[in-house]
């Protein structure tokens, strides 16, 4: 009851009426000498204990009255929440939310009021979505959300850099640097890789705006259509609030709601009325979100920048010390000393799992997925230690149980980001005790409520990844037999999903692996009764292994291809054997793209669906009018062919590239221009003096002129007109 303000306020104006009272009529007996008081006052000198339990009652009473009174629209400062300056109250970190933050206020009568309460119910949205976002798990230290990291001071902020200027100067601080922008307004798009710190770095722009006396409203874009439409119900349409700021982060999450869809409908109508902040991954926005939301266009398009060693990993590693989090005093210097580490820890994700797995396991690291490795492999030994304390009679390997929940949402084709909890328990807790299972699930999973269901996700979508590739790599190892091997390889890998299986596999360092992997695929090529397309995908992707985990692979390819008819599967291993700089691959692919058209088909419709400009359908790929659109491809291409590690490559396998993607705007008859084509003569130069047969390389530019809006005489003959 102290706590409340009108309560002391009646209890400083009661006592100051009783001290002028009493005070008045001693002053007045004073003055006038007498020895009786005037009037009333009497009462109190010859009862004094009765008048002092009259004024205590009064006091109760008028206590009581006041505190009773209706709080009304109480002041919001000294302007609005949209205007700058604005005194709001708030929070370092918001409380977490007991109820709903957007349930409806209702009176006696059951009817919603939205005029005296609003106020009050604008502030819990903001503070209960601002807590549910600071609730979220880290991928390390796992046990400490958003909110505890910054509330500990161990959120390092990271620097921003304009999307099409990346190369320029330090940037500017995240946070400061986007609050400033969506305080005036504006809309930003916040690009970053896996790892980056893209969800720390909005939930710190939140608490800022709350700071400021703003309204921030962040939201998971892969369940915001359904938040959305429930503040609408309840009276609180975003678009409508006054210093509304609408934080949407994961737009990569959601890819089913694009295309004109319910998303980005919503994400339009409130850009028209609120400033948003967007988080996306940059591959994914680059390859397909850039490519389905054309109509959405932002103020400033930033990424976050990679941490550098000397100041943001240094400055990480203070904080943990200061927390107790970390004790190894050499684990600086051993990253500073070796160039890998040093690029690892750029991103920050892979630094934080570099302080959990500590310096002497860190000289070990030779890769991203032997990092990884390491990673998982601790955390599972710690997560078992710490399930056999509550239930001694678990048995269970964490790792392998987390490597059964990847392939649980890989097989059923499901997205990470919203796996059926109760259908994954259903499947993982078979012949298990369910609570220990739980637990050691509830390690890498979060869970979330989405459309009523409980719904979960892995803490971090590289875990994922990493988790399915082992799997994989752990059955192929095993003895399958050809429907096994089938059954497992069906589903495409994604191209992080293939790199660590890669990286796994050559961490065995086994002579034996590329003759196995030859010898499944020979197996899985004649075995009858399986599905063509599956088998298509199958042999493909052990080519890809063999290409990239055998130190024989050329020996075992060439013998692969000595015997293989299929035009999908000539054009996977000569593809393969050109990256290991095969002359005799090169010549033969260019005899095939020369005079067999449905060849030349399948090589460009492998690299369209590789980019994703095409998004169905089961291999072969054929590039068939009416042709496809290649928006995509030549976006992802054309950078491909800029970097400088392109040039790199083997020289024979850069002129299939070049071929092929010169191919894929032959046969539109389309032209290309100004930068496009800058990049395409100086890629097509580089291949001068690279040992090439003459006549390949002055094709390729034959057919570079072609494209180029100005063709020479005679530079079009039918051999790749198309």
């Amino acid at each position: 009851m102290w706590r409340n303000p009108r309560v002391v306020v009646a209890v400083v104006i009661t006592g100051l009426l009783t001290a002028a009272t009493v005070l008045t009529g001693l002053i007045t007996n004073e003055a006038s000498a007498q020895q009786r008081w005037p009037g009333l006052l009497e009462l109190v000198r010859t009862h004094p204990w009765h008048t002092l339990g009259v004024l205590a009652v009064l006091l109760v009473a008028l206590t009581v009255v006041l505190a009773a009174l209706p709080e009304g629209d109480r002041s919001r400062g000294e302007g609005t929440p949209g205007q700058d300056g604005a005194a709001r109250p708030a929070a370092a970190v918001p409380p977490a939310a007991s109820s709903d933050p957007v349930a409806p206020a209702r009176t006696s009568s059951g009817r919603v009021s939205l005029l005296d309460e609003r106020p009050d119910r604008l502030d819990r949205l903001s503070a209960g979505l601002v807590g549910r976002l600071g609730r979220r798990r880290t991928a390390y230290p796992l046990d400490l959300s958003l909110a505890e990291l910054h509330r500990m001071g161990l959120f390092v902020p990271g620097r921003l850099a304009a999307y099409h200027d990346r190369a320029a100067g330090p940037g500017e601080q995240s946070v400061v640097a986007l609050v400033a922008r969506l305080r005036r307004g504006e809309s930003v798009l916040l690009l970053g890789e896996p790892g980056s710190g893209k969800s720390l770095t909005l939930y710190g722009v939140a608490l800022a705006l709350l700071s400021a006396g703003r309204l921030p409203l962040p939201l998971r874009a892969l369940d915001a259509v359904a938040l959305l439409d429930t503040l609408r119900g309840a009276g609180l349409d975003p678009a409508g609030l006054p210093g509304a700021v609408v934080l949407v982060d994961g737009l990569d999450e959601a890819s089913e709601l694009f295309g004109g869809g319910p998303l980005a409908t919503a994400l339009l109508n409130l850009m028209r009325h609120a400033p948003v902040l967007v988080t996306s991954r940059t591959r994914e926005y680059e390859e397909w979100i850039a490519f389905e939301t054309t109509e959405i266009s932002f103020d400033e398009v930033f990424v976050l920048r990679g941490w550098s060693v000397e100041t943001e990993f240094a400055d990480y590693l203070l904080r943990l010390q200061r927390h107790g989090l970390i004790t190894d005093p050499d684990l600086y210097r051993t990253v500073v000393t070796s160039q890998r580490l040093t690029g690892l820890v750029t991103r920050p994700l892979y630094a934080r799992m570099l302080t959990f797995i500590g310096q002497d396991a860190a000289t070990r690291i030779t890769s991203t997925s032997g990092l990884y490795g390491e990673y998982l492999t601790r955390l599972g030994h710690a997560t078992d230690f710490a399930v056999r304390s509550g239930h001694p009679d678990w048995t269970g390997d964490s790792l392998a149980l987390w490597q059964t929940a990847a392939w649980f949402v890989h097989s059923r084709g499901l997205s990470a980001d919203a796996i059926p909890i109760a259908d994954l328990h259903v499947t993982l807790t078979r012949g298990r005790g369910r609570s220990p299972t739980v637990r050691a699930l509830d390690q890498v999973i979060d869970r979330r409520t989405l459309h009523g269901i409980d719904i979960g996700e892995f803490l971090h979508y590289s875990f994922y990844e990493y988790l399915l590739a082992r799997h994989i790599r752990d059955r192929l190892l095993s003895d399958l037999t050809a429907g096994q091997a089938t059954a497992l390889l069906r589903r495409d890998l994604t191209r992080e999903v293939r790199h660590h299986l890669a990286g796994q596999l050559q961490e065995l360092s086994d002579e034996r692996l590329g003759d196995w992997l030859s010898a499944s695929y020979r197996q899985i090529r004649d075995e009858p009764g399986i599905d063509q397309a599956d088998r298509l995908t199958v042999c493909n992707l052990l080519v890809y292994l063999i290409s990239r985990t055998s130190p024989q692979a050329q020996r075992q390819l060439d013998a692969l291809l000595h015997r293989e008819r299929d035009e999908f599967l000539l054009s996977a291993i000569l593809w393969a054997l050109c990256h290991h700089r095969s002359d005799q691959a090169l010549a033969r692919f260019f005899a095939l793209l020369q005079y067999d058209a449905v060849f030349r088909a399948c090589n460009r419709g492998y690299v369209l669906y590789y980019y994703g400009d095409v998004r169905t359908g089961r291999p072969p790929f054929l590039d068939e009018p009416p042709h496809q659109a290649h928006e995509r491809t030549s976006t992802r291409v054309l950078a491909m062919f800029e970097s400088p590690t392109f040039r790199i490559i083997p020289a024979q396998r850069r002129y299939v590239d070049l071929y092929t993607f010169i191919d894929i705007y032959l046969v539109r008859h389309e032209t290309v221009d100004g930068r496009a084509l800058s990049t395409l003569r100086a890629a097509v130069a580089d291949l001068s003096g690279q040992g090439l047969a003459s006549p390949l390389v002055e094709q390729l530019s034959e057919m570079l002129q072609a494209i180029s809006g100005q063709p020479i005489p005679d530079a079009n003959p039918p051999s790749f007109s198309g």
